[in-house]
């Protein structure tokens, strides 16, 4: 009967949340850096050029600007200073939020349906990797009980691979319960429990 432990929701949804985060916040400082900033600037612009033409008439400035943001449609308190370097500073947080967005949704979109197996003959992925159990040359379990991580080395037709198992990324028990299908079944069985070393050649599932 075959095992099949699949990507882990909690997991998942993480880099869909911190990148539609990043996106969000990307699409405000843009908004910011093209439409609020410039109105803002233009208003503090307006209310500058009337205190200064009133600058001995402070009530008469007041009454004058708050014509003139009447007029405007604009809000009659008086206007944030904003300068052209505000809205410089926004499109370069734009600019720096939104490829970081973009590369934690493509990773969100990348990670789901993933999955590993493991059957009578050996693990594969949904990736379409493949290791029979005789194919195995080592199981490093140095982060197994620290972090829930084992990585599994194999070779085949010549070429080596490695194939990660991880509570964390994927769901816990069916995890558990390949790790111990491989310890089974891998040449050696239970005695092959050496963290040796093989030279990874691909990503993992």
């Amino acid at each position: 009967m075959a095992i099949r432990a699949s990507i882990s929701k909690g997991y998942i949804w993480r880099p869909g949340v911190i990148g539609l985060a990043a996106l969000g916040a990307s699409g405000w400082f843009l908004y910011d850096g093209t439409v609020k900033y410039p109105r803002q600037e233009m208003m503090w612009q307006a209310y500058s050029d009337i205190t200064q033409a009133h600058i001995n008439d402070p009530i008469e400035a007041s009454r004058v600007w708050e014509q003139k943001a009447i007029d405007q449609g604009w809000p009659t308190k008086k206007p944030i200073e904003r300068a052209s370097k505000d809205k410089f500073t926004q499109k370069l947080y734009s600019g720096i939020t939104a490829p970081i967005g973009l590369l934690f949704c493509i990773s969100f979109f990348r990670t789901r349906g993933r999955w590993i197996e493991a059957d009578e003959q050996g693990l594969s992925t949904r990736s379409g990797r493949r290791a029979v159990y005789g194919d195995i040359k080592s199981l490093d379990k140095t982060r197994w009980q620290s972090k829930g991580i084992a990585v599994v080395h194999y070779q085949t037709d010549g070429q080596a691979g490695r194939i990660t198992l991880d509570d964390w990324k994927y769901d816990r028990e069916p995890t558990k319960r390949i790790m111990e299908i491989i310890e089974q079944n891998m040449p050696g069985g239970d005695e092959d429990d050496a963290a040796d070393t093989v030279s990874p050649q691909s990503s993992d599932a």
